[in-house]
């Protein structure tokens, strides 16, 4: 196996290819506890064995090439290939996953896709093996700039893992277009807008409370709460990465004052936008790069 050095504060966040070239007879391949598992199943047939609680004991899932397969951290122990299997095995760390998706309505969405289990007919994996391919070059040559073009190959190859799941979904009519995911869909459009729930009710055509109960049973949160929740990601993570002025920040999450943007950020976050940024500097300096965790 050949780490493929994501930006990370260890080996055990980096991202790992490994190729399985027909085997001769059947070999198996651990997979760590913390790791999601992307599979380019050319040729062959592999199990993935599985100790989720939901699953019987000893529980194996067979696939034939040619397949993509994503299998969720946590959510199998072995991958078993039959002789004359070929496929490619990509390793990606929990924490990993989760710095590569977008801090937005869409990361959102994408998370809850990459949290199942997904496998479906594929006859070409050219897009994927090409960011791949992008990766394991800027991992190579260590050129300026090397470590933030690997992190957006990883986001960009997510991103298509993701697009390739909800087509198949779609083509088979099982994707989950309810109330729910349209108002996500709908808040990822016009979260800048700063629409009241109301005008999202009356685009869908629905009643405030109709939208309410729903959006509160997929998300937890209230619609207020939630579009609350995105702005204070979306700021923090500028606030983090950015040395955006935070007036600018402001005017680029639709706040028109950014003295309101100042309030409403330390409302809900509990330290003003500077205290933040000059956190978020101090932990980065430390190694961690994560503020989606910080509390």
């Amino acid at each position: 196996m050949r780490p493929l050095a994501i930006p990370t504060t260890g080996r055990r966040a980096a991202v790992r290819v490994q190729q399985i070239k027909n085997p001769q007879t059947r070999v198996g391949y651990t997979c760590l506890p913390d790791e999601a598992q992307l599979v380019l199943l050319a040729a062959g047939r592999i199990q993935l064995r599985s100790d989720e609680e939901s699953a019987p004991v000893g529980a194996a899932f067979t696939f034939d090439a040619p397949r993509l397969i994503w299998h969720s951290a946590g959510a199998g122990t072995e991958i078993v290939a039959t002789g004359g299997t070929r496929a490619t095995v990509v390793s990606v760390p929990a924490l990993t996953l989760v710095r590569g998706l977008p801090a937005s309505p869409l990361g959102e969405q994408m998370r809850r896709t990459l949290g199942q289990r997904l496998a479906f007919p594929m006859d070409s994996f050219g897009q994927i093996l090409a960011l791949l391919e992008g990766l394991e070059i800027e991992r190579s040559k260590r050129a300026a700039g090397s470590d933030l073009a690997q992190a957006h190959y990883l986001s960009l190859l997510l991103l298509e893992v993701w697009r390739l799941a909800r087509a198949d979904l779609i083509a088979h009519g099982r994707a989950p277009q309810g109330l729910a995911e349209r108002f996500v869909l709908l808040a990822s459009q016009h979260l800048r807008e700063h629409w009241a729930v109301g005008e999202y009710a009356r685009v869908l055509e629905v009643s405030r409370d109709r939208l309410s109960s729903a959006v509160r049973r997929a998300t937890g949160h209230a619609p207020q709460a939630y579009l609350h929740q995105l702005l204070i990601r979306e700021a923090s993570e500028l606030l983090a990465s950015t040395g955006m002025p935070i007036g600018q920040v402001a005017f680029r999450l639709g706040f028109s004052d950014p003295a309101y943007f100042t309030r409403f950020f330390t409302r809900h976050r509990g330290e003003s936008p500077a205290k933040f940024r000059r956190t978020a500097k101090a932990r980065r300096a430390e190694g961690d790069t994560s503020y989606a965790a910080w509390p």
